[in-house]
């Protein structure tokens, strides 16, 4: 598998500080010191680690504070109550994702930056080839998901299945959400989909059932279905009929 140019693109998120990008979601204690600042989110990861082992109600502040290795007085100062603590740590991971599905992005759009405009075009003779490095690429950033960053995989779950409950949590959801689809709309508009945010809709919605089924380790959705149903994602974005 070719995986050097999903390598060259980060393979790996980019480190900038989740806390700084955006703050609006968060409804915790705000901090101006470095050093404040720091505890705070180790906290908060601390929090989503916990989600991702035991579950939404797994999160309490000693078990947080626990886990963070803080005083229990750390979490009490800067989260007033759980409700702030889970919706931090849900604004945090969703952060942090996006900014994974962004290097992921940048690597898709790499292979397209290297293109010919009309090599880009639905009915290009370069079609099947475009569809199976995009596949390489895709499949590479899901196995990498699925192996190395399982818990935050995990912790996505708990967290959107929290949001069909809470609608504080449903606003970071469909923020979250929309930035996967966003993305996905302006990469199938260059690909020539002539339905482009219906197309990038359905392949998130696809892409969190089979994230749903890996989870469950469900028989069939072993390492070859995975690039299989990869595969035909891609294919289907960019309108090509499978081999018979």
């Amino acid at each position: 598998m070719d995986q050097s140019l999903w390598q060259s693109a980060g393979g790996t998120v980019r480190q900038s500080d989740p806390l700084a990008v955006n703050t609006s979601a968060f409804r915790g204690r705000k901090t101006s010191r470095v050093k404040s600042e720091r505890r705070r989110k180790e906290i908060l990861e601390a929090a989503i680690r916990v989600a991702a082992r035991e579950g939404i109600r797994g999160i309490k502040h000693r078990a947080v504070a626990a886990e963070a290795r803080v005083p229990l007085a750390a979490t009490t100062y800067y989260f007033r109550d759980i409700n702030e603590l889970v919706n931090d740590a849900f604004a945090l991971f969703a952060v942090g994702a996006q900014q994974q599905l962004q290097v992921f992005y940048e690597a898709l759009t790499l292979v397209l930056d290297g293109l010919q405009p009309d090599q880009l075009l639905r009915d290009s003779n370069y079609r099947s080839t475009l569809a199976e490095r995009l596949t390489q690429i895709s499949l590479a950033w899901m196995q990498d998901q699925f192996s190395r960053r399982r818990d935050q995989v995990l912790a996505e779950q708990v967290f959107v299945m929290e949001a069909l409950r809470d609608e504080r949590l449903a606003v970071v959801a469909r923020r979250y959400r929309q930035f996967w689809i966003d993305g996905l709309e302006r990469l199938l508009s260059r690909l020539d989909s002539p339905l482009p945010r219906q197309d990038a809709t359905l392949i998130v919605n696809v892409v969190l059932g089979m994230s749903y089924d890996l989870l469950l380790e469900i028989p069939g959705a072993e390492s070859e279905v995975l690039s299989a149903s990869v595969e035909r994602i891609v294919q289907l974005a960019l309108g090509i009929q499978p081999e018979q």
